[in-house]
């Protein structure tokens, strides 16, 4: 680190030969020398002896902590403390000169030893002075130890800045590598907040020591150091909460000087594109800090602007420590906002585009008014009459920046056009990708965690039920087909209490195994606010019982933890009076909020439905529960709340965050995480690798499949039935290692299919895949179409009740694949699915068309079937019908029917029949007839038979056991009972609980229980 400082201009003196007592903290002769030589117009008047001592004892006082003497310290240095020189008269002396580093005694030291009578001594690795100030300390680590760069960062934190805080009062930032890795942060700070410091114009790929080369000469450079001191470093100690010192993430660095410089050129606008959870409202404040720090900007006015109140409050603290009150301003209302601006007022106003309604044309017509747009997405568009456009009617001078981690192009609103300068790579001014945010460890990778509700239902009972109902109520067939449409759909079964059970049970048992022991929370995302109370309530009823008593009894740490709504409730007449209760004020909700973000505190479990899924910052949330469909850039921002780093009181590190997906969204997720540039996209933006990269991996991984069953006697790839099935299946049972090679392999194929699906390289492949899919049987994928919101008419809930009468069983079936993991390797994987759908320009035109959704496809599909329909006719679609559609989109990919089985089945429910009617002449094998299926499987199979055949019989005999062992209610109990678990066997082994052997096996537990 010493040999790559020495080009930026440092000087190398060793500690011990620095010109300084081990006790002192400042090099006194080099301050005296700088104070000199850097006032040269008054230091004539001044006793600078003097004002070194003054220096000396602001640097040693550490009264109220060390953020504060930090803050007190920095603004010394910044030239912003006045000296009194001999005449009386009050001069700021400049103690660095920020401007021209050169110009400063730049030192880097090692081995620099700091002692005072009755403590330990302790030696800093290396320490950076400027001007005999000790500006930066470095802990190093080697990097073949075993201690890496967190064990240098905790020393930092936990020894040096505890024992020798004084050190630590003119530091600007801390250093921490082991050679491999190089972070920086405040000292003190959790070690989550220490940070990669690099550039978004290097390679991603950089790595060991060139990636720490390159780190010390981006950092350490005397120029970034001061610029850093000077515009960077801000501090919160404005009260109402734990003192906070801010440092900047590169790519804030980076877009707040683009932002600055764009604004000292005359330009109007720029888009920021960071990805969401990177910092983009902490960027606007330091943006806002350099421009009001330039003369040549004339004390412009900067007006933060966001769509969510709780933003505005967020930025308050800091403005107020660096500026006072006197220039920062929060109108609570519109009219004091048109006041603030009519009265040219200057400095910060940080307020919503909300209060901009109605403000009327040219407000103000400065131009040095820069408007910078958090979340520039939302709400923001070139409409008139929309909120943005009345504040750019307002504001017609003014300039704009955008910032968004989800950039938005559509026939509502275009975020590029609006902000996007033309001449900007992509409209981007500065782009900071998804992927280099996930390689500096600003944000973690999100686990996408598929757990779709599957169900079952009585198809005859459920229409006989309807029929009857609409000849009671004398409905004509559009009457029946108006119901049908708007009850034979998802929407209707969200409500059923069996299915919320199902969820909210699955939600309760995956947060207590896992990420409840780790101290984290965790968000609910329902379907409507009606549905989020109920959800919250069935939580809180589970919290409550037995088995989430134990779990909470063995982790020690709360006596009862609880879930809590945050949703929309207007104060509108005609609100829900059920809702009511609900509805949050301001203070209300920031409790909530803040008891959320305690790890202390029991409030485990947040349950919304739109409030609270986008700009809503909590690191510790470590796993959202997805249970609504949602779109683009809202699935987007929703999906990455959960990738916030965190470090927890205890010192468990989050690694990553956790979507559990109940609706199947995984093609609207690779839709949502495309880069909506056009094609030729900046720096950092490009996330989707070649496709022939992945039809080449697929060829490889099928070849070494085909090597590994190059034995199998007589198998043919090209036919895909139970025979190749079973005979894979013998050769994988007698060889577990060649099995182990096929269920990688395979996982691996299953990846890639469907992203490579529709290329005619891959044709050839279709059917050998489906045979190995059929071998690999716990390969599943099921999704749902997405619902819409409908309002209940007045038979509605009659309706439901026939619905929810013969719709029963609902479970979660949780993925045996491996999780998705939306790191930087998985979001190329899931773009190439889109690229696939995305349609070819047509010749001249510029601009790429919108890929078609699923859904818009089946609409299309949907639109040629009615062709033909006369006009005005009722088509009558049977409730049942629909909704057994719906199931059997949900419940796919079933293997084929097991004969054998079956046969065995029905034997063996002859043989129990048999036992109930002895006067039937049939031939019983024992009394021990709870295992006649496993006693005919293992007597009478044929030869070749798999284990995966004689383990689902045994299973099927253990559903037997548990059903006779049970006590039950009633009848229609019991048999709810066995036909919930029956239908989980089945799907454990990727069977379809309907056709054969599914009712074969139902009729054979049947027999060993039902009353006649």
């Amino acid at each position: 680190m010493i040999r790559w400082s020495l080009p930026m201009g440092w000087g190398f003196t060793a500690g011990r030969a620095l010109p300084r007592e081990t006790t002192q903290t400042v090099i006194a002769s080099q301050l005296r020398d700088a104070i000199v030589r850097l006032n040269p117009g008054v230091i004539g008047g001044f006793d600078v002896d003097a004002v070194v001592e003054e220096i000396v004892a602001t640097v040693n006082a550490v009264e109220g902590g060390l953020v504060r003497a930090n803050e007190q310290v920095l603004r010394l240095l910044r030239g912003h403390k006045e000296f009194r020189d001999a005449d009386g008269v009050w001069h700021a002396l400049k103690v660095i000169d920020l401007e021209h580093p050169t110009a400063n005694t730049l030192v880097v030291s090692d081995e620099v030893t700091i002692t005072v009578p009755g403590k330990t001594s302790r030696r800093f690795d290396l320490v950076y002075w400027v001007n005999g100030l000790p500006l930066v300390v470095v802990e190093v680590k080697s990097p073949t130890a075993k201690s890496g760069w967190v064990d240098a960062a905790n020393e930092i934190n936990n020894v040096y800045a505890t024992e020798y805080p004084w050190f630590f009062t003119p530091n600007v930032f801390a250093v921490a590598s082991d050679g491999l890795k190089l972070r920086f942060g405040a000292a003190g700070s959790p070690t989550n907040l220490w940070q990669p410091f690099r550039s978004t114009a290097d390679d991603e790929n950089l790595s060991g020591q060139a990636d720490v080369k390159r780190s010390v000469e981006l950092l350490m450079n005397p120029a970034t150091i001061l610029d850093m001191l000077a515009n960077f470093v801000l501090f919160d100690t404005a009260g109402g909460g734990a003192d906070i010192k801010y440092l900047p993430r590169y790519p804030q660095m980076e877009a707040a000087h683009l932002i600055h410089e764009r604004v000292l050129e005359g330009g109007s606008k720029g888009l920021v594109w960071h990805h969401q959870g990177s910092g983009k409202t902490l960027l606007m404040v330091f943006a806002a800090s350099l421009l009001l720090a330039d003369t040549r900007t004339d004390s412009p006015t900067i007006i933060l602007l966001s769509d969510r109140t709780h933003l505005v409050r967020h930025t308050a603290g800091v403005f107020t420590s660096a500026m006072g009150d006197a220039y920062f301003h929060r109108p609570k209302t519109s009219q004091k906002l048109r006041s603030l601006l009519a009265g040219d007022v200057r400095g910060v106003i940080s307020t919503t585009v909300h209060k901009f309604a109605d403000a009327g044309e040219k407000l103000s017509t400065r131009a040095n008014i820069i408007v910078l747009v958090d979340e520039a997405h939302r709400t923001q568009s070139d409409k008139e009459k929309s909120l943005a456009g009345q504040m750019r009617a307002a504001l017609p001078n003014a300039k704009f920046f955008g910032m968004t981690g989800t950039p938005v192009r559509n026939l509502a609103t275009d975020t590029f056009a609006l902000f996007g300068e033309e001449a900007d790579p992509g409209r981007v001014l500065h782009r900071y990708s998804v992927s280099r945010s996930l390689l500096d460890e600003a944000t973690v990778p999100v686990v996408l965690d598929p757990r779709p509700v599957v169900f079952e239902m009585n198809d005859q009972e459920l229409q006989a039920e309807f029929d009857q109902f609409a000849d009671d109520f004398d409905l004509d067939d559009p009457d029946r087909e108006t119901l049908s449409r708007k009850f034979g759909r998802l929407t209707s079964v969200f409500a059923n209490p069996d299915r919320i059970h199902a969820v909210c049970q699955d939600i309760v048992d995956h947060y207590l195994a896992g990420a409840y022991r780790n101290g984290l929370k965790a968000q609910v995302v329902a379907f409507n606010r009606e549905l989020a109370v109920a959800y919250m309530e069935k939580i809180n009823e589970l919290l409550a019982g037995f088995e989430a008593s134990q779990v909470l009894a063995k982790v020690g740490k709360h006596a009862r933890i609880t879930a809590e709504v945050n949703i929309s409730v207007s104060d509108a007449k005609d609100e829900v009076a059920a809702m009511k209760p609900f509805q949050l004020s301001e203070a209300e909700e920031e409790e909530q909020k803040r008891r959320f973000l305690s790890p202390d505190d029991p409030l485990c479990f947040l349950v919304v439905t739109a409030k609270l899924m986008t700009g809503f910052d909590a690191p510790n949330e470590g796993v959202l529960y997805l249970d609504k469909p949602l779109k683009a850039h809202s699935l987007f921002q929703t999906i990455t709340r959960p990738n916030r780093t965190w470090v927890s009181p205890t010192g468990f590190v989050k690694t990553r965050g956790v979507v559990v997906d109940y609706i199947g969204l995984a093609e609207e997720v690779q839709r949502a995480v495309v880069d909506p540039t056009s094609k030729g996209a900046g720096k950092g933006g490009g996330f989707v690798t070649d496709l022939s990269e992945l039809v080449a991996e697929f060829r490889t991984t099928f070849a070494r499949i085909e090597d590994l069953l190059a034995d199998v006697d007589g198998l043919d790839l090209t036919v895909h039935g139970y025979e190749s099935v079973r005979a894979i299946n013998v050769f994988l049972d007698a060889n577990p290692d060649a099995a182990e090679v096929f269920t990688k392999d395979y996982r691996l194929l299953a990846r890639l299919y469907p992203l490579i699906n529709t290329d005619k390289r891959v044709a050839k492949y279709q059917d050998g895949f489906g045979l190995f899919g059929s071998v690999y049987t716990t390969l599943f994928k099921k999704s749902s179409d997405e619902e819409r919101k409908e309002r209940l008419g007045e038979l509605g809930p009659m309706v439901l009740e026939i619905i929810n009468a013969h719709v029963h069983s609902f479970s979660v079936a949780a993925s045996q694949e491996e999780a998705l993991v939306l790191d930087a390797q998985g979001i190329v994987i899931l773009k190439e699915l889109l690229a696939l759908v995305r349609p070819k320009p047509d010749k001249g035109d510029g601009e790429e068309k919108t890929p078609p959704s699923a859904a818009e496809i089946l609409e299309h599909i949907k639109a040629a079937l009615d062709k033909g329909v006369e006009p005005g006719s009722a088509k009558y679609t049977a409730l049942a019908e629909r909704i057994r559609l719906l199931r059997d989109r949900i419940i796919q990919n079933a293997q084929d029917a097991l004969d054998f089985l079956s046969e065995a089945l029905r034997i063996a429910r002859a043989i129990v029949d048999a036992e109930k009617h002895p006067n039937t002449a049939v031939v019983v094998l024992d009394d021990d007839h709870v295992g006649v299926l496993s006693r005919i499987i293992h007597d009478h199979a044929p030869a070749g038979l798999t284990v995966t055949e004689r383990n689902l019989a045994e299973e099927i005999d253990q559903v037997v056991t548990r059903t006779l062992a049970r006590s039950w209610d009633n009848a229609d109990a019991r048999n709810r009972g066995a036909r919930r678990a029956t239908a989980a066997v089945f799907r454990r082994y990727m069977l379809k609980p309907v056709g054969e052997p599914y009712d074969s096996t139902v009729a054979y537990i049947e027999a060993h229980y039902l009353v006649d």
